[in-house]
């Protein structure tokens, strides 16, 4: 798995603590230990942002639908990343709470992680990740 894999968890443990079912969007590419930054996805409009972009100041990427990737408009959201080692993954996938959907065009990952890198609400130490 790399940058851009669309990724479905049915069983995500939210930052508030609860668990819920969230695709998933991995915004970088690890080496060696790093862990995977992932983003969450929502087809509920946010903040009424309709036109497809970067909305950094929001933490938010407006996707259109787009065939192989997502089939209704999606709003990315950055405002929380998620990190995961190899080993989380593969727990979650052989529990069966964790499959992979498919993966974004690199022009659309690209203009993604460039929006998150716009945002002043990321850590520094996730924006090291993002090569």
């Amino acid at each position: 798995m790399d940058k851009g894999t669309i990724l479905f968890h049915r069983a995500l443990e939210f930052k508030n603590g609860e668990t819920g079912k969230k695709l998933l969007i991995i915004l970088n590419t690890p080496q060696s230990s790093e862990p995977f930054l992932c983003c969450k996805t929502t087809s509920k409009q946010k903040y009424g942002l309709d036109k497809e972009g970067c909305y950094s100041s929001k933490n938010i990427y407006v996707l259109n639908p787009a065939k192989n990737c997502f089939p209704d408009k999606t709003w990315v959201q950055f405002h929380e990343i998620y990190e995961f080692n190899n080993h989380s993954f593969l727990q979650a996938h052989f529990k069966k709470d964790l499959d992979i959907k498919g993966k974004l065009p690199i022009n659309i990952i690209n203009a993604i992680v460039k929006c998150v890198r716009n945002s002043d609400d990321v850590l520094k130490y996730h924006l090291s990740l993002l090569r």
